[in-house]
């Protein structure tokens, strides 16, 4: 069986495809591979640059489906997969050479179904898209018990710097495809499963290219409104979170929802963002699923948001 599943979506990424594979097919000291990429619908020539930078390779599964945003992309290429771990990559995100290897290490070493590292913004075709092998921290990975404490707060990697189990991410359901953004939803339905490792080290780099995101649909409305239906669907979905559980949510959802209305939207104090903020202090326990799954027409007030549908 093939070792690990490298899964790659895409979405008019085609400037970046041919560092994006080079990086994939220089991974070292992970066994046997496959490679599967899901381009979305792309516009742009993204097909045809897949197509020539993976000519020739041995297990690569090219899929090609309408435009339907990453949450669904990536869950098609989960089910795709033949290999025992999943290396989710952004279509324009690179890994350094020894990234998947180091990951793997921390997910045995710690016994979990999952590990992440870190990653940095780096202009286009700077010094580490151009030649990722850098030298590595010699820091060692380390256990984060109890992730789901953490990832309430805020979202701790997005899915370029992910290993995990292909069992335990489908047996977790993968992203929700209720929500547009696949990063967010990914992290909550696998902290609910246990324990994470960590490799606090560099190891994938991201564009700065603002354009290129789809967290920044609607000004950056779009990663908000998903951050917040995320958390509600995750909820809805696990009835037996502890009550002070689901009022932290709750707090932190309409908290969200009403700075983005004062400061973008210029909502007033005594406007519905602000009540919504106001009792979820003042009581946040009952019905709790509704009042944050609220909170998301204020991001789409004014804004461009994808819903999938």
């Amino acid at each position: 069986m093939t070792n690990v599943s490298f899964i790659v979506t895409i979405y008019n990424k085609s400037q970046f495809i041919p560092f994006v594979t080079d990086a994939l097919f220089n991974q070292q000291d992970v066994g046997e591979c496959e490679y599967i990429f899901v381009d979305d619908g792309s516009t742009d020539d993204s097909l045809a640059v897949l197509r020539a930078c993976t000519q020739g390779r041995e297990n690569v599964k090219i899929i090609s489906q309408a435009n339907a945003g990453p949450a669904i992309a990536t869950n098609r290429g989960i089910a795709e997969a033949s290999g025992s771990y999943l290396k989710l990559v952004d279509g324009d995100d690179i890994l350094h050479p020894q990234a998947t290897a180091e990951l793997l290490d921390a997910i045995r070493k710690h016994g979990v179904e999952m590990a992440y590292c870190m990653i940095d913004e780096v202009p286009f075709k700077a010094g580490s898209f151009e030649i990722p092998n850098t030298p590595l921290a010699d820091t060692p990975s380390r256990l984060i018990a109890n992730p789901l404490d953490l990832i309430y707060e805020k979202a701790l990697f997005n899915l370029t710097c992910v290993l995990a189990s292909t069992e335990a991410v489908r047996a977790a359901g993968g992203c929700d495809p209720r929500v547009f953004i696949q990063d967010y939803s990914f992290a909550l339905r696998m902290a609910a499963r246990g324990d994470f490792a960590c490799v606090p080290k560099v190891l994938s780099w991201a564009p700065t290219e603002i354009d290129r995101r789809a967290s920044e649909l609607g000004g950056g409305a779009q990663v908000l409104h998903d951050l917040n239906a995320a958390l509600g669907f995750f909820v809805a979905d696990h009835p037996e979170l502890k009550r002070q559980t689901k009022g932290k949510i709750l707090l932190r959802t309409t908290g969200r929802a009403w700075k983005w209305a004062k400061r973008v939207n210029g909502a007033a104090t005594l406007s519905k963002p602000f009540w919504r903020y106001a009792l979820a202090r003042m009581l946040p326990f009952g019905g709790t699923v509704g009042r944050i799954l609220a909170t998301r027409e204020t991001f789409r007030a004014q804004s461009e948001v994808r819903v999938p549908s």
